[in-house]
Order: C-alpha cells, then sequence, then structure tokens
C-alpha cells in the first residue's frame, strides 16, 4: 500500500526539513504511514541551510509579508513554501492589474471632477439687467457698478464689445454726462469694423486705419473715383488718374521748388504786409481798409483795458500788504478786516479810471504802494465817502472791524473778479486779430492771383450809353 498525505493536512515533524518536492523524512526514514518506497534526497543538507535558500528565493520575488515575520522559524506547515512562490506571483499581477485600475480609476475620477467644476462654474448670479445667471454666454462688465451684463440683453454682440468699446457703462448706470459708453473710432475704410490705430503710445504709429493695407486700399480707392484718360479722352482738361500720379511724381522730385503739392496755391507773397498794412497797392478795397483800421482801434482800447486791470489787482495786493504791515506793527489782530475804501473802484473800469487820475490815484502808482490816503481837494467829490483824517495815519482809511461781514474774503474776491475780466477782454482781442488775418489772408490770395492771371478790363463807352 501507498500512503499519500493530502497536500492540505499538517503534520508534525521533528527535526525534518521540508524539500522542493514537498516530501519529508525524519531520522528513519519513515512517515507517520506506510511507505513502499522512498525516495532519496541528493546530498541532503542541513536544515537551516535549505531554509536561508528558501528565504533568499523569497528576498528576490517580493519582500515579506507582516504575516511571515510574525511566524516561528522553527514551526513549518506542509506545502507552505511551494505555494508561496504562486502566491508572490499572483500578488504582482494583482498589483500591475491594480495599477491600470488605479489609473483608470484616477481617469475617471478626474473626469468627473472636470464635469463638477464646470458644473460649479455655472453661476446662479444674479446678474445682468434680466437678474438671469452666468450660463456661458458673452458677458461684459460696467465700468462704473462693475456688475456683468449679457450681450444679448444690452444689444451689444461679442465682435464689438471686444473690438471697440473702450469704455463699456451699462444702461443703468447711463446718465449722459459722465458716464456712457464710449467707443473707439473705427478703421476709415468702408466696410472694416477694426478699431483705428489712433490709441497706441508711439505717436508715429498713430494711423485713421487699422493696418497699412487698409490705407493703400483707400489711396487706391480715392485714385479710382478719377477718370481714365481713355475713358477722358473727348474731355481736355479733366484731371485723370495717370495725370494725378504723374503730378505727384513730378513734385516729390522737384525737391528745390518753393512750391508743393498740398501747399496754398496762393497766399504765399513775403514782404506784402507790414505792420499789418500792405505794402503795394490795390492789395485791399476800401470796405476791408475800413474794417482793418476800426479792428485795430478796437484791440488798443481792449489792451488798454488789460492795463488796467493789472493796476487793479497791484492795488489789490498793495492793499493786502499794509493790512499785514497794520497787524505786524500791533494795530491790527489777524481778525481785523483791514479793507481799504479806495478799493471800491477795483473791478469798475470806468470809475477806476477816474480814480487813476486823481492826485490820490497817481500818488499811489508813483509810490508804488499804498500809504495813508491823501484828503479830497476842496470842491471835489471824493470817488467813496472817504473818513475823517483822524487816528492813526497807518491804518487811517481802513476798516478797523473784527470778522467784517460785508467785507469778508475781500482779497480772494477781488482778485478772482478781476482775473475773470482780465481773461474775457483778452480772448476778445484774440478773436479780432484772427479776423484780421483771415482778412489779410484772403485779400492776399486774391491780389496773387490776380497778378498771375494778368486780367484786364476795358471799359468801351458806346455813343448810345
Amino acid at each position: 500500500m501507498t500512503g499519500e498525505v493530502a497536500p492540505n493536512e499538517d503534520v508534525e515533524m521533528g527535526g525534518t526539513a521540508e524539500g522542493p518536492g514537498g516530501n519529508t523524512s525524519g531520522h528513519n526514514g519513515n512517515a507517520h504511514g506506510p511507505v513502499t518506497s522512498t525516495p532519496e534526497l541528493p546530498e541532503q543538507s542541513n536544515p537551516a541551510l535549505i531554509k536561508s535558500d528558501i528565504d533568499e528565493k523569497h528576498q528576490h520575488t517580493s519582500p515579506p509579508s507582516a504575516s511571515s515575520v510574525k511566524m516561528k522559524p522553527a514551526t513549518k506547515k506542509k506545502g507552505t513554501a511551494a505555494k508561496k512562490g504562486p502566491r508572490k506571483a499572483r500578488t504582482t499581477k494583482s498589483k500591475a492589474s491594480s495599477k491600470k485600475d488605479t489609473s483608470l480609476t484616477g481617469a475617471a475620477a478626474a473626469a468627473g471632477e472636470n464635469e463638477a467644476s464646470s458644473d460649479d462654474e455655472t453661476d446662479n448670479g444674479p446678474y445682468c439687467i434680466c437678474r438671469g445667471p452666468d450660463d456661458h454666454r458673452w458677458m461684459i462688465s460696467c465700468d462704473a457698478c462693475e456688475d456683468w451684463f449679457h450681450g444679448e440683453c444690452v444689444k451689444l454682440d461679442k465682435e464689438t464689445g471686444e473690438k471697440l468699446v473702450e469704455r463699456f457703462v451699462c444702461p443703468n448706470c447711463t446718465d449722459g454726462k459722465q458716464n456712457y459708453t464710449k467707443y473707439k473710432k473705427t478703421c476709415s475704410l468702408t466696410g472694416c469694423k477694426n478699431p483705428a490705430r489712433m490709441y497706441t503710445k508711439s505717436l508715429k504709429d498713430r494711423s485713421v486705419f487699422c493696418c497699412s493695407d487698409h490705407c493703400d486700399a483707400w489711396w487706391i480707392s480715392i485714385i479710382n473715383t478719377l477718370p481714365t484718360k481713355t475713358a477722358a479722352a473727348k474731355a481736355a482738361e479733366v484731371l485723370t488718374q495717370e495725370d494725378f500720379v504723374g503730378l505727384l511724381i513730378a513734385t516729390a522730385e522737384q525737391i528745390n521748388s518753393d512750391w508743393k503739392l498740398g501747399d496754398q496755391p496762393f497766399g504765399n507773397m513775403d514782404g506784402l504786409w507790414s505792420n499789418g498794412l500792405p505794402t503795394r497797392p490795390g492789395v485791399l478795397s476800401n470796405e476791408e481798409q475800413t474794417f482793418l483800421q476800426n479792428s485795430a482801434a478796437e484791440r488798443l482800447a481792449l489792451g488798454n483795458e488789460v492795463v488796467q486791470y493789472k493796476k487793479m489787482m497791484q492795488l489789490v495786493d498793495w492793499a493786502n500788504q499794509r493790512r499785514q504791515q497794520a497787524i505786524e506793527a500791533g494795530r491790527f489782530t489777524k481778525d481785523s478786516c483791514g479793507y481799504d475804501w479806495r478799493l471800491d473802484t477795483v473791478s469798475a473800469r470806468h470809475q477806476f479810471a477816474e480814480f487813476l487820475e486823481t492826485p490820490d490815484g497817481q500818488a499811489v502808482f508813483k509810490a508804488g504802494k499804498l500809504d495813508t490816503p491823501l484828503p479830497p481837494p476842496p470842491g471835489d467829490a471824493a470817488p467813496a465817502p472817504a473818513p475823517e483824517p483822524q487816528g492813526d495815519p497807518a491804518i487811517r482809511g481802513m476798516c478797523e472791524k473784527k470778522r467784517c461781514k460785508p467785507h469778508n474774503g475781500w482779497y480772494k474776491l477781488l482778485m478772482s473778479a478781476v482775473r475773470v475780466l482780465m481773461k474775457e477782454t483778452a480772448a476778445a482781442a484774440a478773436d479780432k486779430l484772427n479776423a484780421e488775418d483771415i482778412m489779410r489772408h484772403e485779400a492776399e490770395a486774391r491780389f496773387e492771383r490776380r497778378e498771375l492771371e494778368n486780367n484786364s478790363v476795358e471799359v468801351l463807352m458806346g455813343d448810345g450809353c
């Protein structure tokens, strides 16, 4: 009979070792059951050496598990060594498959996160005048309230909003004064919706066109409006495309010429005017001469008014200096008014002109400062009710009240009023001078053309006339 041991049975062995094939042997070579033949192990060695070889094999395949570390080395079970190899192999395969599964699971999780993030990007708002969500339609932000608006709700398409809108203001914030939507200037070429190059930092790159190609296309379209020589063969005095281009080329080649294309054809005569008057006869008509004479006289009067306004400002400054001197001398405090009654004529041009003719006014501008006012001459009325010549001469003629309401802020008020009058007068004088220059230029162009054409008119007096 042969005795076989089931692979799953546990067999206790004393001082035995497990061979590579799973057979066991004791001191007498017999197992627990009768065996017909016992195979001999080739050069069976020490059990400790066999155990070390098995451990080295296990180390080459995979690291030992925690359960194997805790197992006692003296106790062994049948079939354990034979089953460790395949188990480790299955573990390695399972690890590879687990890595694949992990990568697939990670990709699926990433896709799920992307879907979740895309879902999270949908903001429920509320935004826009419709108070709706951010549903991935094109939106634009208001520069005033910083709210976001759908382009469809504010009647603004995406192309216009991204290219031509320089500053967007929503309908709720638009007031027509400071807050309004500002658009960029479009390209001058017809049909182009791109912004012109007028908003670049470099002045050389600025243009009314969006690019150089559109500039060339516009220039070609302008030249094409002129007829060709073939179309204008019958009309000899018509400017054709060939004549215009030839004129441009000829003008560019004439470097030393005084006149170039683009300059004014007439009105470039040198030495025709001297002090605003023509040096040659026949330049101005009688009406033009009268206009220029009257305008020059009015400008002279306006210039005299500006001189008077400057004297008014000097008088106000001198009055303020006199007040400061009185404060430093201890006769006034900082709350004292210090208004001088001679300032009543300031900002009144005719009254001030009369004050300048008085002895007091002449003495003030001769001394270059505002001193004690002189008593009015007998029989002459003072320009303003002057106080009696009593009291301290240093503060005579000045208002001694503290925190005086009628004269509150007199220095700033008088100075600002005089500045406004001076500005208006200077603007009026500039307008008259501009009108004179325009008339002179027109008269010069007319005179030069008449000289070049050499036209003349002959009056024939007949018997019947």
